[in-house]
């Protein structure tokens, strides 16, 4: 595969990786469960780390690990036995202290796990691009099958519960969700991609002027947050996970001066 090759395919993986995961935030940050994203994204850290202590394949299970702190957090937050903040802190700590442990564990050469913690575009493949390519099909598909149920649910879930199965809506919600973190764990990092979920959200639902903009506008948001970490990461010789964050920190911070 030439230079031109592996450069398209970064570039693609940037653009759908980036636009599916702003799109996934409008949800996350509408739902008003932004650290749904920070949970599930630590937990499927940690399960990739497990995973290649005990000799499985990264992915899946990073997926498991992903939906285990997804379910978790949205038992909590939908039951309300604890105050989500408490709640989320604990599963957030729990997370990271079993991430750090399987590093710790591991025998040999740690860098293939300190690359799911910082992440990097530099090494995506084929098979990553299509994995990235089908979960931000299916996030498009469930958005548009389930528009009107999404928007109620956006709007009071406990109107929604009172109207459909909201319960199954938002479980199938969060297998897509933990896919969509999954496929982008070893492109943006474990400790990072939850600001690649939030950011673009964030400057999208501030702009937009409606439902389907704001859709639009955090898919777009999500894209050039990590074209344009990527790019710079690759001019100035930097971590391309760090730079992704930085950039849809960086939208956020024009967008509420802009609209301040």
């Amino acid at each position: 595969m030439s230079f031109l090759d592996v450069f398209g395919l970064i570039l693609v993986a940037a653009v759908v990786g980036g636009g599916s995961a702003g799109l996934l935030g409008i949800f996350v940050v509408g739902m008003r469960m932004p650290f749904l994203a920070v949970g599930a994204a630590h937990f499927a850290l940690a399960g990739a780390v497990f995973g290649e202590v005990v000799g499985l394949p990264h992915q899946p299970c990073a997926f498991v690990g992903a939906v285990i702190g997804a379910g978790a957090l949205g038992a909590v937050l939908r039951r309300r036995t604890l105050d989500p903040n408490l709640a989320i802190g604990v599963l957030f700590s729990l997370s990271v202290g079993l991430a750090f442990l399987g590093i710790g564990l591991a025998e040999g050469p740690r860098s293939s796990l300190l690359g799911l913690l910082w992440g990097s575009l530099l090494f995506v493949n084929t098979e990553q691009l299509g994995l990235i390519v089908v979960c931000g099909v299916a996030l498009v598909v469930f958005v548009v099958a389930f528009d009107a149920r999404l928007r109620a649910m956006l709007f009071s879930r406990e109107l929604a519960a009172s109207l459909f199965n909201e319960g199954m809506l938002f479980g199938l919600f969060l297998v897509l969700a933990s896919a969509v973190i999954t496929v982008n764990l070893e492109t943006v990092g474990g400790l990072m991609l939850y600001s690649l979920i939030c950011n673009p959200a964030v400057a999208a639902l501030r702009v937009a002027r409606s439902y389907g903009s704001a859709l639009i506008l955090g898919s777009a948001f999500g894209s050039l947050s990590a074209l344009g970490g990527f790019l710079i990461a690759y001019w100035f010789d930097l971590p391309a996970g760090a730079c992704i964050v930085l950039v849809s920190s960086a939208l956020v911070g024009v967008v509420l001066w802009r609209y301040r």
